[in-house]
């Protein structure tokens, strides 16, 4: 389907923030399988079907998702203005996770221009039956970590002692490991954290989306700067005719080393530039490592950009002492001498926000746009039975200062408001970084 293996840096280039305001939505009438199906045979269901509420349009859909936790599907077809029907091939002891629209691509669209917003589909198929005693083992654990070992515990007010005692019973109740992996996902999207993550076998199933619209369209970049170049799959760079060099890096992902190396050699590329834009508002994060690379071309020494105090059960709090992040900045020449404009946004996250605040230890640098997301929380694997994980932060992040940005972000020195309409002729947040450049 149309955003299955896309990047979150190169969805967002794709998809434009203001195709995604909906006017009166269409609404899902039916699911089959029903979300939260956890006994689906996968001999006997061979499609999947949605029904809408109404006439839909034809040319505009999405079945979000990708990897092992997403189905193998043929082309999808409409039995009529209100059937979407997918044929696919699931496979025994497996959970599926799909959404129904997403931020990044559009999606679904009624004939009278309505959006469907994010709809999330998840099921399990039948597989093994667990020998006695083994959900009730598996719920012990999950709680007991949850109390023990997850380091946002309290960051919403959560009882998690109620919690636990409003849903062992139906954990308990679970027939498979993929059934159990199924309800522990639904139930863990109580936290509202992307970091909390349930793993079966080789599959990942997200327990929380994000709902952000980037504050960045391509098009509108366009009429600002109209022939970026691109930079292997993760960057773009492009100079004003006044000589400002731009560089839009969109993902510090370790799988994406290689092109990281291609924007390095980009930034080598604008040193003669008296001034930089540098972009990372599709940036959703990755390797801090990667990251701490690019910042090192703009901090001078060593400086401490962050701190994290990491889980500790035994610690009259729950955690162990502060612990300080360091980078140290490059030597001439793999270094930056001008002021550089960096653009953020909500799209920024993790250990992107790791690198804004490597980028706000720099004299020269000043952030531009929206405050980022706010996650980022080193998610550790605990084995909940064989085959199945939880993944849950294990630190808290914390600026220099030692206040924690989880459900924050990180704010910008230059707060720029973005609606996605304002990108229709040109980008406000670019333009205000330039305006910023060229007033210094």
């Amino acid at each position: 389907m149309n955003a299955r293996h896309l990047t979150p840096w190169l969805s967002a280039l794709v998809g434009t923030a203001a195709s995604l305001l909906a006017q009166d939505p269409p609404n899902v009438v039916r699911l089959s399988p029903p979300h939260l199906a956890d006994a689906v045979d996968p001999l006997e269901v061979t499609s999947l079907v949605v029904q809408f509420d109404r006439a839909m349009d034809p040319t505009a859909y999405a079945l979000c998702g990708g990897g092992p936790s997403f189905p193998k599907v043929a082309q999808p077809n409409w039995e009529s203005e209100q059937s979407f029907v997918i044929d696919a091939a699931l496979e025994p002891d497996r959970v599926y996770a799909m959404d129904l629209s997403c931020a990044e691509s559009g999606g679904f669209r009624s004939r009278d221009g309505g959006r469907l917003p994010l709809v999330p589909w998840r099921i399990a198929t039948k597989g093994p039956e667990l020998p006695a005693g083994a959900t009730a083992t598996a719920a012990a654990r999950l709680f007991a970590a949850l109390r023990e070992r997850y380091s946002y515990r309290d960051r919403l007010g959560i009882d998690w002692t109620e919690v636990d005692r409003t849903h062992r019973d139906r954990l308990e109740a679970c027939r498979s490991g993929a059934a159990f992996a199924l309800h522990t996902g639904e139930l863990l999207a109580i936290a509202q954290d992307v970091h909390v993550t349930v793993r079966w076998r080789d599959a990942d199933l997200p327990t929380c989306r994000r709902r952000v619209l980037p504050n960045f369209d391509v098009r509108g970049l366009q009429r600002v700067l109209p022939k970026p170049s691109p930079i292997g799959r993760i960057g773009l760079a492009a100079r004003t005719d006044d000589g400002i060099g731009y560089l839009l890096v969109g993902t510090f992902a370790r799988e994406q080393r290689d092109d990281f190396d291609r924007v390095l050699d980009a930034l080598r590329g604008l040193r003669d530039c008296k001034v930089l834009v540098l972009d990372v508002r599709t940036n959703g994060g990755g390797d801090e490592l990667l990251a701490r690379r690019l910042a090192a071309f703009f901090v001078e020494g060593e400086v401490v950009y962050a701190a994290q105090r990491v889980v500790d059960p035994n610690a009259e709090d729950g955690f162990g002492p502060r612990q300080d992040r360091r980078m140290t900045g490059n030597e001439a020449p793999d270094t930056f001498a001008g002021p550089v404009a960096v653009l953020t946004g909500p799209a920024c996250m993790s250990s992107c926000e790791a690198f804004l605040l490597m980028m706000k230890q720099s004299p020269r640098a000043v952030l531009v746009g929206a405050p980022s997301f706010g996650s980022s929380g080193n998610p550790q694997p605990i084995e909940l039975m064989s085959g199945l994980t939880v993944l849950l932060p294990s630190w808290q992040a914390l600026r220099p200062d030692g206040s924690c940005f989880e459900g924050e972000g990180i704010a910008p020195h230059l707060h720029v408001a973005a609606e996605p309409g304002d990108f229709a002729t040109g980008d406000p947040v670019l333009e205000a970084a330039l305006q910023r450049l060229r007033g210094r």
